[in-house]
């Protein structure tokens, strides 16, 4: 121990490290939920999933257009685009596919769209692995924002639509906020 701290005075420090960590873990998913709670009274819980659509197609068209790119820049925009998407397919299946089976009677459509993620998984590693290695991901990237754009036309106008029409109001203001949670568990 170093001069003139007590046994007390690190017990405290470390339990204000672990509250730190704690609520650093906690609060984001609690802040929300709350959010969400009071979203649910008027949201549209789907409308967030869409937006979250063209952010990430935004992101993709950036890294079309960066080609060959120092290898920084591809990165700096590959982190961003992965990390939208980890968020956003967290949210879409642990809340929205889920749906898709229990209530809208969708259990193909549903498992169609957990393929797409598992795809779209496998092209996000294709292109870490050649921005590391330095070689060109451009045709990958291509080809995963054709698989987005295809596969967000068919949640935008198929899938979401027929969740609004089947929730009853209490689940759909409920959406809203198992959404935003699920969202909020990856930082």
């Amino acid at each position: 121990m170093r001069e003139g701290m007590s046994t007390r005075d690190w017990a405290m420090i470390a339990g204000g490290i672990a509250a730190g960590i704690l609520g650093s873990r906690l609060l984001p998913p609690l802040i929300a939920m709350g959010r969400g709670a009071a979203m649910g009274s008027g949201g549209d819980p789907f409308e967030k999933l869409v937006n979250d659509h063209r952010v990430i197609l935004s992101t993709l068209d950036a890294m079309e257009h960066a080609g060959d790119a120092g290898k920084a820049k591809r990165m700096a925009l590959f982190l961003m685009l992965k990390r939208k998407l980890a968020k956003h397919a967290l949210a879409e299946e642990d809340v929205v596919y889920p749906l898709l089976v229990d209530e809208a009677a969708r259990r193909e459509a549903a498992r169609h769209l957990y393929e797409e993620h598992a795809d779209m998984k496998i092209m996000l590693f294709e292109i870490e692995s050649a921005i590391m290695d330095g070689r060109s991901c451009s045709d990958t990237v291509h080809t995963l924002r054709e698989l987005i754009a295809k596969h967000a036309r068919e949640e935008e106008q198929e899938q979401f639509p027929r969740l609004r029409e089947v929730l009853s109001q209490q689940k759909y203001g409920s959406v809203a906020a198992q959404v935003h949670r699920e969202e909020a568990l990856i930082l």
